[in-house]
């Protein structure tokens, strides 16, 4: 009876589209993911010349043996940057000693940066992708002139839709097209953006990866790309959406479709039909594989490793409105803020320490997140 049953489900959905087809609408298959083709049209830097850091340290300073120069970004414990902070207020600590800070600037949307961001694009994104492109795009188009932003996507692959490029409008529209479907690759995207993070010319770099935290799909393991980005010095900042203490799986099965409340996950390929200009609508063919497991599961822990890896920060918020003082939009515009605001910090370490252990306080404020990370210095 079983079998009965299924071949009368798949018989009467190939009726649907083949009614279809006869009274003239157009069938096409689902649309696949952008193309990863960097475009020819990419940008340059706005005016040859305008886009050098200010950080040049006075040459006495900087040709001192065993000066070194460290980007420093201050936050409070809700990850928002604290600007406003002068020279005395920092204390350098290498081991048990303390050293002088021997230059020092506070960044004031003058520091250009480059910016990979990372977009998850995979089947369980599917109801957060909405929010995620219209607070990318608005990130993107507010983003300094000078500031360089590549923008990546993942379901079970990895796709590069804008190289590193001042052009961020043409990046925001390349986010619009994005549709959630497949498996998740999240490390191996993270991997590949900080790869190519590690070639651009700005000392200033940062990665901010867009996910719900879950994996299935990956040849790296998360050691190896937290491993990566701590290397490199690069900060994660990374958003998780969604619920850590929902179940990994919900809902029940039904033939082909999950249902949970009022989402439909289904299990077989898509057929998307409808008359041009009148709206589009999806049938299903049964797939003898099982449903996609539908949850608002975020993997909060994934989050928080790959965000610490690098002296970054992690964001866990709902699918939709707010919690603990935090909504996708709230989160993005902390993140935004961090690019902007920040400080630059010189001192003469001494021989044989590596600056990469040098650690920054805030003497009469201990409580902030102080992240300290040696950078290249100007000339």
């Amino acid at each position: 009876m079983k079998g009965e049953s299924m071949r009368s489900i798949v018989v009467a959905l190939l009726a649907v589209a083949a009614v279809l087809t006869v009274s003239g609408c157009a069938l096409k298959e689902s649309p696949e993911q952008p193309s990863a083709q960097a475009s020819p049209n990419s940008s340059a830097l706005p005016v040859e010349g305008s886009c050098k850091s200010p950080d040049v340290p006075p040459a006495d300073v900087a040709e001192t043996p065993g000066y070194r120069q460290f980007d420093v970004s201050v936050t409070n414990s809700v990850g928002w940057p604290v600007p406003g902070l002068a020279r005395q207020d920092f204390v350098l600590h290498v081991g048990s000693q303390t050293v002088p800070v021997a230059y020092f600037r506070e960044h004031k949307n003058d520091e250009p940066v480059a910016v990979a961001l990372v977009v998850d694009s995979s089947v369980s994104m599917t109801s957060k992708l909405p929010k995620v492109k219209e607070s990318l795009g608005d990130f993107l188009n507010n983003l300094s002139p000078c500031d360089e932003a590549s923008l990546f996507a993942f379901n079970g692959q990895v796709y590069q839709l804008q190289p590193f490029s001042t052009d961020h409008q043409t990046a925001a529209e390349r986010i619009k097209p994005l549709n959630a479907n497949g498996k998740s690759a999240l490390y191996d995207a993270t991997n590949a953006a900080l790869q190519r993070l590690e070639g651009v010319s700005y000392p200033n770099r940062m990665l901010i990866l867009i996910s719900d935290g879950i994996d299935n799909s990956s040849t790296v393991t998360e050691q190896e790309v937290a491993a990566r980005a701590s290397k490199d010095g690069i900060p994660i900042y990374a958003i998780g959406i969604g619920d850590p203490n929902a179940p990994e799986k919900t809902g029940i099965t039904i033939g082909p479709v999950h249902i949970v409340g009022e989402s439909y996950i289904p299990a077989g390929e898509p057929i998307v039909a409808g008359p041009p200009g009148i709206g589009e609508h999806t049938a299903y063919v049964p797939g003898l594989q099982p449903a996609w497991p539908a949850t608002d599961r975020v993997d909060a822990k994934t989050i928080e490793n790959l965000s610490a890896s690098g002296g970054g920060r992690g964001f866990i918020v709902p699918s939709r409105g707010e919690a603990g003082g935090y909504s996708f939009e709230t989160a993005i515009l902390a993140i935004a803020d961090n690019v902007a605001k920040g400080y630059t910090i010189g001192a003469i370490v001494p021989d044989g320490i590596n600056p990469s252990t040098v650690k920054v306080s805030v003497a009469k404020l201990p409580n902030l997140d102080v992240q300290a990370r040696p950078i290249s210095v100007a000339h």
